[in-house]
C-alpha cells in the first residue's frame, strides 16, 4: 500500500487529489470515473480492474468528486478487479 497524508484547502476528495496530480480520469455521467492513481492505470475494459473508492474503510456511496473533505478522514483507492 502507498499513503499519502494531504494538507489541502480544497473541499472535496477529487480535487485534493487531482491538484497533487495522484489521480487521472474521465468525466462520466456519475462524475469523475478515475483511471490512473499514482500513475497505475485500471482499464475495466481491458481486464475488469477499476478503483474502488472506501471512506474509513466502507465502500463509498459518492464519488471523489462529490466527497466532502472531513478533517481526519481516511480515504482509499483501491486496485480492484471485478
Amino acid at each position: 500500500a502507498v499513503v499519502f497524508t494531504l494538507k489541502t484547502d480544497a473541499t472535496t476528495v477529487g480535487d485534493a487529489l487531482l491538484e497533487n496530480k495522484l489521480i487521472a480520469g474521465d468525466d462520466g455521467a456519475y462524475g469523475l470515473y478515475i483511471k490512473v492513481v499514482n500513475g497505475l492505470r485500471a482499464d475495466y475494459d481491458k481486464d475488469k480492474a477499476y478503483w474502488a473508492f472506501l471512506i474509513d474503510g466502507e465502500m463509498a456511496i459518492t464519488g471523489v468528486d462529490t466527497t466532502d473533505i472531513v478533517d481526519g478522514g481516511n480515504y482509499e483507492l483501491v486496485y480492484t478487479i471485478g
